[in-house]
């Protein structure tokens, strides 16, 4: 196995990342259908999107151990079997506390997905095409959400409303459950991490995988030999906190607040409701209009596996936080306005294309290659954590935001997208200070944050 099959490789560990969206896009169609089902309160709407992100947030939390105890490519099939049991509870959950735990389940996945996915194919990739290799998996997610709301746009044009809120929620959940179990199987085809090899003290192993990954011998013995000089000498468990290791902790758990405040998911989860209001449309064109959000990823997905490793971590973060900032800024102005037009719309498809290059696939990649291997599991896990955690309150928060009389009246619903644009502007000033990681290798980065202060 040579190194032009690595892109095999991270498209099979990106699968998990078009499962996760095509949920989104999934629940996002049929909530409609759920609420009306479980005679669902408003405030139990919000509830029901973010409840798997209990699950989330657990699943982040063991995601780092689970990854240096059983290995990346394990943690990864031991977390998605899970997550297709809860989504088999879901589909056939006959009363709401069931459907809850399969979402939780579910979610727990997701997390471990979340953290374990990236560490792997950082891990994995030879230096010059880890860019490319890690933005793969923003493909997939594009392409998750087009096919999610365009299923859902089916159901919704094909089925009448009586049937899907019997049973047509329960098909979609169903075909979910079928992709993921493809998706499980081909895990099982991966090679392990060579950077765990070599912690568990298994070198020669680990020098067979990158001498199926890199396409020279001499290449091969370089990287191993870095490897070598930067395997810890002392058990993770006498690790302390300092030097570099303090920088590189903190932009993985400042960036994963940004990611979040750029208000992606809650315009993904509530994208019909979005559109409806933004474009004064009925409801089946909204659901159209959805799907362009995943068309306008997969542009930006497509962009960004192109430049990835020419252009550089930084610009892409910053051209993409300018998008973002302009874009939900320009939504929030034609909204306070009450100038409500369908060519609105196109701005959320601008803002899509930007979150994909920059605070999408680039920070992805970017947070798992700036930790060193001593400390990339428990760094993943963090910033995972920080993510779920920041992500239930933007999902949670922007319904009520958008019911609360007083914002209403005041901003006419242009409140969140204010709080988005404003966080996207202190976005911009924070990656001007970041350290370029392009066509480096995880050793050269550990290197560099030495310099800040050695933590051997």
């Amino acid at each position: 196995m040579k190194s032009n099959n690595i892109y095999l490789v991270a498209s099979i560990v990106g699968s998990a990342g078009f499962i996760f969206v095509y949920d989104s896009a999934n629940i996002s169609g049929s909530i409609r259908y759920i609420r009306e089902y479980y005679n669902l309160l408003p405030n139990q709407v919000g509830i029901l999107v973010a409840i798997s992100l209990i699950g989330n947030f657990i699943g982040s939390l063991v995601a780092g151990y689970c990854s240096d105890r059983f290995g990346r490519k394990n943690t990864m099939i031991y977390g998605c079997i899970l997550g297709l049991i809860g989504l088999i509870i879901a589909a056939l959950s006959p009363i709401l506390p069931i459907f809850y735990i399969g979402r939780i389940l579910f979610g727990f996945s997701v997390g471990v997905s979340f953290v374990a996915a990236p560490m792997y194919i950082t891990e994995i990739s030879p230096a010059d095409k880890r860019g490319r290799c890690g933005s793969i998996r923003q493909i997939l997610l594009s392409f998750g959400l087009i096919v999610g709301y365009t299923i859902t746009f089916l159901f919704n044009k094909i089925f009448t409303l009586e049937w899907n809120i019997k049973m047509g929620w329960r098909f979609l959940i169903s075909i979910e459950a079928i992709l993921f179990a493809i998706m499980i199987i081909l895990f099982f085809t991966l090679y392990e991490s060579p950077r765990w090899l070599m912690i568990q003290g298994k070198d020669e192993e680990a020098k067979l995988v990158l001498s199926k990954f890199l396409s020279c011998n001499d290449r091969v013995e370089l990287v191993y030999k870095e490897m070598l000089a930067n395997k810890p000498s002392y058990q993770d468990k006498h690790l302390k906190i300092r030097g570099g290791l303090i920088y590189a902790l903190g932009i993985c758990a400042l960036f994963p607040i940004f990611r979040q405040l750029s208000g992606i998911n809650a315009i993904t989860d509530y994208s019909q409701k979005i559109f409806a209001a933004i474009s004064n449309t009925g409801s089946n064109l909204a659901y159209f209009q959805s799907i362009f959000i995943g068309v306008s990823e997969l542009l930006g997905a497509i962009f960004i596996v192109t430049f990835a490793d020419k252009m550089g971590r930084k610009i892409l973060l910053l051209i993409g936080a300018l998008g973002m900032f302009l874009s939900e800024g320009f939504i929030s102005f034609f909204i306070y306005k009450l100038d409500l037009n369908i060519d609105v719309s196109y701005l959320v498809y601008i803002y899509n294309f930007c979150f994909t290059i920059s605070a999408g696939a680039m920070l992805t990649v970017y947070i798992s290659e700036i930790l060193p291997t001593v400390i990339r599991s428990k760094g993943s896990s963090l910033a995972g954590m920080i993510n779920w955690i920041f992500d239930g309150i933007i999902i949670y928060s922007f319904p009520l935001l958008n019911s609360n009389i007083y914002l209403t009246e005041k901003f006419h619903g242009a409140f969140p997208f204010i709080i988005y644009s404003s966080a996207m502007f202190i976005f911009i000033i924070v990656i001007l200070f970041l350290p370029e990681t392009k066509n480096k290798t995880l050793e050269e980065i550990a290197n560099y944050w030495k310099t800040k202060g050695n933590w051997e």
